[in-house]
């Protein structure tokens, strides 16, 4: 019994109704590689919002702690440094721990204090840093007392202008 070749493509045609076991096995596992990407893709951007959110919480706390501090300097008062206290967050539904750390240190230059305000922004548990953000900020000593020195200045102006006789 002889076949042509034109019954043997026929009868191969027909064979090959559907895909094979290997054809099916292997598109199941390239939608799983492909999935398991993208995933970790949505993951990622996930995570990097995450921080974003934490960066610009710590940022809005550390601008407020610091002009908290530039305003008890301009009322007289020593900024003192301040070890790491926790501070709430503006956001209410925010998960993460939010701690505040104020450093006071001599500046440079003389009757000047440098200070450093750090916020660091930590995951849910406390343990993992998400976001750090610090400013730094050069003031004038109030404990020199350029305060008093201006106002007696003041006044010895005030004296001389009215002709030598105090008010």
């Amino acid at each position: 019994m002889t076949f042509s070749t034109a019954t043997l493509s026929k009868r191969a045609r027909q064979r090959r109704r559907a895909f094979s076991l290997l054809e099916m096995l292997l598109a199941i596992a390239i939608l799983g590689t492909s999935l398991a990407i993208l995933a970790q893709i949505a993951d990622t951007g996930v995570s990097a919002a995450r921080e974003a959110r934490a960066l610009a919480t710590a940022r809005m706390i550390c601008q407020y702690k610091l002009s908290e501090e530039l305003l008890n300097i301009a009322s007289g008062q020593t900024p003192t440094s301040v070890v790491e206290t926790l501070v709430e967050s503006y956001d209410t539904e925010s998960t993460e721990s939010y701690y505040a750390t104020i450093e006071v240190m001599p500046g440079q230059l003389d009757g000047t204090l440098a200070m450093r305000v750090t916020v660091e922004a930590r995951g849910g548990d406390g343990t993992q840093r998400l976001a750090i953000y610090a400013l730094d900020r050069w003031v004038v000593d109030p404990a020199l007392g350029l305060e008093e020195a201006e106002a007696e200045e003041l006044m010895a102006r005030e004296e001389i202008a009215n002709g030598g006789t105090a008010l």
